[in-house]
């Protein structure tokens, strides 16, 4: 008997869902150990944005595991734990993934400074996005001292999480390949 037919050809084990996944359920984690950091004296009322930061990295160097739907979600979760207005946080987190896959190519072939530069940009336009939509929908401006915080810290904590999330990647390529 010849076994032919589509239920007797190899499965495809390479699918891109399981990280996809993981991708999504480590930037809710983040973003909710950032709503913590909240809590603290030193970062109240403007926690840095990790999920935005970890976000950015696995759009620019993980295309494949990051989709405008994970984006979404993280940013939905901080909307929800940080009061925000619901979707603001989300709108502008699919908007950096989105504009991640047309930056990628150029920003891989640069050095670390036009990430930095990139990721100064994308950390602007997004808290931008926030003031402005706040802004408009309550007819008022807040206090700016507290989102230039936020924006500053935000900047300055971006190398040290690009390297922790690089070494991190690297040590699980090295588990991953035998030698």
């Amino acid at each position: 008997m010849n076994a032919r037919g589509r239920f007797f050809e190899k499965a495809e084990l390479d699918s891109n869902w399981p990280f996809q996944f993981v991708v999504v359920c480590f930037g809710m984690v983040l973003a909710i150990f950032e709503g913590s950091l909240g809590l603290w004296s030193s970062f109240y009322s403007a926690p840095p944005m990790l999920s935005l930061i970890f976000l950015y990295w696995v759009a620019l160097h993980h295309e494949k595991c990051v989709f405008l739907m994970s984006g979404f979600l993280v940013g939905l979760l901080s909307d929800i734990l940080f009061s925000d207005l619901i979707g603001g946080r989300a709108t502008a987190y699919i908007a950096v993934v989105f504009l991640m896959d047309i930056r990628r190519p150029k920003l891989l072939q640069g050095d670390f400074r036009d990430i930095w530069i990139d990721f100064s940009a994308v950390t602007a336009g997004v808290t931008l996005f926030q003031l402005i939509l706040f802004s408009a929908l309550n007819f008022a401006v807040p206090s700016l001292t507290p989102i230039a915080f936020q924006l500053g810290v935000t900047m300055i904590i971006f190398p040290i999480g690009y390297v922790l999330l690089t070494v991190v990647t690297s040590m699980f390529e090295k588990l991953r390949m035998p030698t």
